[in-house]
């Protein structure tokens, strides 16, 4: 019996064919690596994951789509396919997409300006059970959860506050919350200004950070 393992199954997301074309030319290149789809809209991608009997493997997401916000487009692919290993790469690197694509399920985040090794790398890291990071995001996600030093004593967060809190670091944004809670999105806005508050944080990704290091969700 061969004990050759099957390639990594792998569909991309991509809306720049040149740049898409390179990806799947540099996996195809690779003998444990198997480009099977290359996507340019998001709708094309989970219109097949609806239809199709064998998810990929793994799936390389870019976060800047046509017609669609990648980070919306990921939490709707974790929610069809839980199991499917996703990794971000993009051309973005601020620190609110970054947590919320770590929240939304994200198994690696990756900078298309990083070495095409490091992107091989990166995946085999994902398909092994690892997290893959660019070297730049990991050092941003080291820095927002350390920057601050100890955290202070913070004020009890209410039950509905707690609601709000779990949903933004799940990565809805305040529409979506309001939808979830059947609230208005003013009312959001009032529970986000008490869970700063309390917090003692001035921004989303701040209270993301905060949440996740004093394990308040």
């Amino acid at each position: 019996m061969s004990d050759i393992k099957a390639p990594t199954r792998i569909w991309i997301v991509e809306d720049h064919p040149h740049f898409a074309k390179q990806i799947a030319r540099l996996i195809t290149g690779e003998e444990d690596m198997l480009c099977e789809k290359v996507f340019s809209h998001p709708d094309e991608l989970i219109s097949e994951l609806g239809y199709c009997a064998a998810p990929p493997d793994l799936l390389l997401l870019d976060v800047g789509l046509p017609g669609r916000d990648g980070l919306a487009v990921l939490r709707e692919v974790k929610t069809k396919t839980p199991e499917l290993k996703v990794v971000i790469l993009t051309s973005f690197d601020d620190r609110e997409r970054v947590y919320r694509a770590i929240c939304n399920g994200a198994s690696g985040y990756l900078l298309k300006t990083a070495d095409p090794e490091e992107i091989l790398t990166g995946i085999r890291d994902v398909v092994s059970g690892s997290a893959a990071l660019t070297g730049t995001i990991a050092s941003m996600i080291l820095e927002g959860f350390s920057k601050h030093g100890p955290v202070e004593e913070t004020e009890p967060l209410t039950a509905r506050e707690e609601e709000v809190l779990r949903l933004l670091v799940k990565g809805f944004i305040k529409k979506e919350i309001g939808d979830q809670l059947d609230i208005s999105q003013h009312t959001v806005d009032m529970h986000l200004r008490s869970v700063y508050r309390k917090l003692h944080v001035r921004t989303q990704t701040e209270a993301v950070s905060k949440a996740l290091r004093k394990g308040l969700v």
